[in-house]
Protein backbone atom coordinates (compact mmCIF):
# COMPACT_ATOMS: atom_id res chain seq x y z
CA UNK A 1 0.00 0.00 0.00
CA UNK A 2 1.08 3.22 -0.93
CA UNK A 3 0.63 6.23 1.28
CA UNK A 4 0.50 8.93 -1.22
CA UNK A 5 -0.91 11.67 1.49
CA UNK A 6 1.39 14.80 2.23
CA UNK A 7 3.96 13.96 4.93
CA UNK A 8 3.65 17.46 6.49
CA UNK A 9 0.13 17.58 6.40
CA UNK A 10 -1.06 17.16 10.01
CA UNK A 11 -4.05 15.95 9.20
CA UNK A 12 -6.00 12.43 8.01
CA UNK A 13 -8.76 11.47 6.11
CA UNK A 14 -9.66 8.64 8.36
CA UNK A 15 -12.49 9.05 11.21
CA UNK A 16 -13.55 5.74 13.05
CA UNK A 17 -17.13 5.06 12.93
CA UNK A 18 -17.91 5.80 16.27
CA UNK A 19 -16.89 9.87 15.52
CA UNK A 20 -19.63 12.28 15.91
CA UNK A 21 -18.92 15.25 13.32
CA UNK A 22 -18.75 18.61 14.87
CA UNK A 23 -21.92 20.22 13.67
CA UNK A 24 -23.93 16.78 14.97
CA UNK A 25 -22.82 17.19 18.78
CA UNK A 26 -24.66 18.66 21.42
CA UNK A 27 -23.88 22.32 21.40
CA UNK A 28 -23.74 21.94 25.65
CA UNK A 29 -20.80 21.47 27.21
CA UNK A 30 -22.63 20.24 30.61
CA UNK A 31 -22.84 16.54 29.95
CA UNK A 32 -23.68 15.71 33.89
CA UNK A 33 -27.05 18.05 33.66
CA UNK A 34 -28.17 16.58 30.39
CA UNK A 35 -27.84 13.04 32.26
CA UNK A 36 -29.62 14.63 34.85
CA UNK A 37 -32.65 16.02 32.77
CA UNK A 38 -33.15 12.29 31.33
CA UNK A 39 -33.30 10.18 34.40
CA UNK A 40 -35.57 13.11 36.06
CA UNK A 41 -38.00 12.55 32.72
CA UNK A 42 -37.54 9.02 33.32
CA UNK A 43 -38.18 8.56 36.91
CA UNK A 44 -40.08 11.49 37.89
CA UNK A 45 -41.44 10.02 41.23
CA UNK A 46 -37.96 9.46 42.66
CA UNK A 47 -36.63 12.67 41.52
CA UNK A 48 -39.62 14.28 43.80
CA UNK A 49 -39.33 11.75 46.77
CA UNK A 50 -35.46 12.80 46.65
CA UNK A 51 -36.42 16.78 46.95
CA UNK A 52 -39.19 16.49 49.48
CA UNK A 53 -36.44 14.38 51.75
CA UNK A 54 -34.20 17.32 51.30
CA UNK A 55 -36.71 19.55 52.38
CA UNK A 56 -37.54 17.74 55.17
CA UNK A 57 -34.32 17.29 56.59
CA UNK A 58 -33.37 20.68 56.25
CA UNK A 59 -36.30 21.85 57.93
CA UNK A 60 -35.41 19.80 60.68
CA UNK A 61 -32.13 21.00 60.92
CA UNK A 62 -33.32 24.57 61.00
CA UNK A 63 -34.89 24.08 63.97
CA UNK A 64 -32.19 23.51 66.06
Amino acid sequence: MVDNLNPTSQFHPYQPMKDVPVAERESSGLQPLGKLRAYAQANPGKVLAGLAAVVIGLGLLRRR
